[in-house]
């Protein structure tokens, strides 16, 4: 986690190559539509600068917790031993609360997180040509996962920076992006016929289906409370037999 929040947070040409498909997905679209898209300026760090000093911190911190668990082992230091054992009993209960809340009752991430995507098309999206990335992000997204804004393509509504000029005689009602085809014909943003755009088709929804339906993810995360849990079990073995060999120590 420190490794991968301090290799995109420091290491420019290794993200930009990480995130190349992703961008390349826009810039594919851009040319079957007869556009151009600047990419050139695109900084996935920029993009995700907060997110990676959260895990080189969330790294340290499980660095941190991991040599005092090694330490208080190798060295059958009780004082030690009882301070990992606490640490680790609180994130894995914390993970698990986390987990319970998101499965039982989901609305509590949702109106924490669609509220600041929503405004980050409100305040920053400037349409299919927008160079910035929020615009290339939420772009290539909506192509990507044929969907339109997060809930839908009413949170385009009053976009500050979204000009909705005129298409063919009628008023942008949806970004290009929301199109079942990105082309030249700019019809479908009229949003007259459902058929030919995705403008009912939240993002959110999307994302959340393609991680719920996501074995890997399920599993990773099924494999690290089920490692954590091993440990707390080992930990409390090790205090217990260093307690009947030698109480005092």
């Amino acid at each position: 986690m420190f490794a991968v929040g301090l290799t995109v947070h420091l290491n420019a040409e290794f993200s930009q190559k990480a995130f190349s498909s992703f961008v390349d997905k826009l810039d594919e679209a851009a040319k079957e539509a007869g556009k151009s898209v600047d990419t050139s300026d695109f900084n996935i760090a920029e993009v995700v600068g907060s997110i990676t000093i959260v895990l080189i911190v969330l790294g340290l911190v499980i660095a941190i917790v991991a040599f005092l668990g090694i330490t208080g082992a190798t060295c059958c230091v009780k004082h030690v031993l009882i301070v990992y054992l606490v640490i680790t009993l609180v994130l894995f209960l914390a993970q698990l609360i986390m987990l319970l809340i998101f499965v039982i009752d989901r609305s509590v991430y949702d109106d924490a997180v669609k509220p600041a995507l929503k405004d980050t098309i409100q305040e920053e999206f400037t349409g299919f040509e927008g160079n910035d990335a929020p615009s290339l992000i939420w772009n290539a997204l909506m192509i990507e996962l044929k969907c339109c804004g997060v809930d839908s393509y009413r949170d385009f509504t009053g976009a500050k920076k979204w000009s909705d000029g005129l298409s063919n005689g009628g008023t942008y009602v949806i970004p290009r992006a929301c199109c079942e085809e990105i082309n030249n014909d700019k019809t479908c943003t009229n949003g007259i016929v459902d058929a030919d755009n995705n403008k009912n088709t939240g993002c959110y929804e999307k994302l959340y289906d393609y991680v719920v339906s996501d074995a890997v993810v399920i599993g990773a995360a099924a494999g690290v409370l089920g490692f954590q849990l091993l440990l707390l079990i080992l930990t409390i073995v090790i205090l217990k037999t260093a307690a009947a060999v030698e109480p005092d120590f």
